[in-house]
């Protein structure tokens, strides 16, 4: 008689069944090629006996996909991805789908092989919060491949096959400029993310939108670019606030930057009025004014267009195919999902969150 504790194994559950023990493996790990009678019986002895089936592997053998979702990030530690995985990670479990997570860091090499590992499991699809700035061509790979499906938050992955859920980062450079300027600031000290990133590079375009035709308006001498985590950017404020010219105003294109820029000012006791892009969880107490998007908003358009991707088209009766599915206008669904212009076609409007350091007069000492 066998002990109360003792739980079922493949061998009790192929004895049962009547099976080999390779049989009721293949049948418990979904291999397709397996009788239906078969697969029936080591499925029963496996529920009689309570050995717990692998509900990936039925899914699959039944002809569906995966429950898991590939999931992308730079850097864990940034708060607009951190904010934005909670986000989605929320989303994917009201569909009854997981995240399966890599954080790349300064490696592209580790996403290309993530990447690689989500196609040879036949993931569902992967989303891209933030890529490495190298990476651009390994996504426009695994999107050739047959049935892949990628929707990316970071506008620099783009191309046929790939779905942008991307706010509209230039005009969050344009509005954290003019929330000084509007303030009276004139010397304005821009610190950036990694110069090659397109989100940077869009964020400054807006800052330089926001500045055109003005007179007097002086940032690009205190432009700072590769302030990429919070040491360089606390690094970077640090001595700018021990010259003689200091800028009036920063503003700082992530919420890392910001957080090593708020750390620079509060070591020195300098506090020069400062607008960061992407919220963060510390802003509100400090103070800190921001220009912010709705992740939550992301994050559901990102699921959405994965899912409706992974429905059959109604012109073709195959897979559908990205940017397909509900809410799509005709021109967008053509078979491949068009690439974003960087302006939002779903509601994710940005705003200024004013809380104090954006708003502060120039200093007239």
């Amino acid at each position: 008689m066998a002990k109360r504790n003792d739980r079922p194994t493949l061998a009790t559950v192929a004895e049962r069944a009547g099976v080999s023990i390779k049989t009721a493996s293949r049948v418990l790990n979904g291999e397709k090629h397996v009788a239906a009678s078969t697969a029936e019986k080591v499925e029963t002895a496996a529920e009689e006996l309570g050995f717990r089936l692998n509900s990936t592997a039925r899914r699959l053998r039944a002809g569906g996909r995966s429950p898991y979702i590939g999931v992308v990030l730079s850097d864990a530690a940034d708060a607009f991805q951190s904010r934005a995985f909670a986000a989605v990670e929320a989303e994917l479990a009201t569909h009854d789908l997981r995240p399966v997570v890599t954080v790349v860091g300064d490696d592209p090499d580790r996403e290309e092989a993530f990447l690689d590992e989500c196609l040879a499991n036949d993931l569902t699809g992967i989303i891209v919060i933030r890529a490495h700035p190298e990476a651009a061509e390994t996504y426009a790979r695994a999107a050739s491949a047959p049935g892949t499906r990628i929707v990316t938050l970071d506008p620099a992955v783009n191309g046929p096959g790939i779905s942008i859920v991307a706010g509209d980062d230039r005009e969050a450079g344009r509005l954290a400029a003019e929330q000084l300027l509007a303030h009276g600031h004139m010397a304005l000290g821009v610190i950036g993310d990694q110069s090659p990133s397109l989100i940077t590079t869009r964020r400054l375009q807006g800052i330089q939108d926001a500045i055109a035709g003005r007179r007097g308006v002086g940032w690009r001498a205190y432009m700072r670019e590769d302030a990429h985590d919070e040491a360089s950017a606390k690094n970077v404020v640090a001595a700018w606030l021990g010259s003689r010219s200091a800028p009036g105003a920063l503003i700082t294109l992530s919420a890392t930057v910001t957080q090593g820029a708020i750390d620079a000012c509060r070591r020195l006791g300098e506090w020069p009025a400062l607008v960061g892009i992407d919220d963060f969880p510390t802003a509100e107490l400090l103070d800190v004014t921001v220009v912010d998007r709705n992740v939550e908003s992301l994050a559901a358009e990102a699921v959405r267009r994965l899912r409706a991707s992974a429905e059959p088209s109604g012109a073709g009766g195959g897979g559908g195919s990205l940017g397909e599915g509900e809410g799509s206008s005709p021109s967008e669904t053509t078979g491949r999902e068009r690439v974003d212009d960087g302006v939002p076609d779903f509601d994710n409007a940005l705003c200024v969150i004013a809380r104090g350091s954006g708003e502060e007069p120039p200093d007239t000492r």
